[in-house]
């Protein structure tokens, strides 16, 4: 009940992400924190997100959220731009309404992003691992409950 209950949180979480932070991110913001050594193709090949969340100016449980959304969602905006060329030239975020989150019996969090190539209307679907990013943010999520 508690994983259900944590999917069902980090859906919303990134589903928010992905509409407030639909905007691509600065050029090199984000390369250095995606482990580039997969294709993103199933869950076997999931990129790999780091975290690279600073959460040293938050005040507020807002805060974290808000730099947690940001920060992935750049890093997975990052990853198609290196991968695939510009956003809006190139290629487009589809499905902003169909972004799903899993959690897996390993206590893997995936999130999928949807992108469709301009050229030929492809649309493709990327896996994340963004396992290491959710889980500095519920540590510092709880350790924000523990000092107030």
């Amino acid at each position: 009940m508690l994983k259900f209950l944590r999917m069902l949180l980090l859906l919303f979480f990134l589903l928010a992400a992905q509409k407030t932070f639909a905007q691509q991110s600065e050029p090199g913001e984000f390369d250095k924190f995606i482990n580039n050594d997969t294709d993103g193709s199933s869950f076997d090949q999931s990129v790999v997100l780091d975290n690279a969340c600073d959460y040293s100016k938050c005040k507020t449980k807002d805060c974290l959220l808000d730099v947690f959304n940001k920060t992935v969602f750049g890093q997975e905006l990052q990853y198609v731009s290196d991968n695939y060329g510009q956003r809006g030239e190139d290629w487009e975020v589809t499905g902003y309404d169909s972004v799903a989150a899993y959690v897996f019996d390993d206590d893997k969090y995936y999130d999928d992003l949807g992108i469709q190539i301009m050229g030929t209307g492809q649309i493709i679907v990327l896996h994340f691992d963004i396992t290491s990013p959710v889980n500095v943010f519920e540590e510092k999520k709880f350790n924000f409950k523990q000092s107030k």
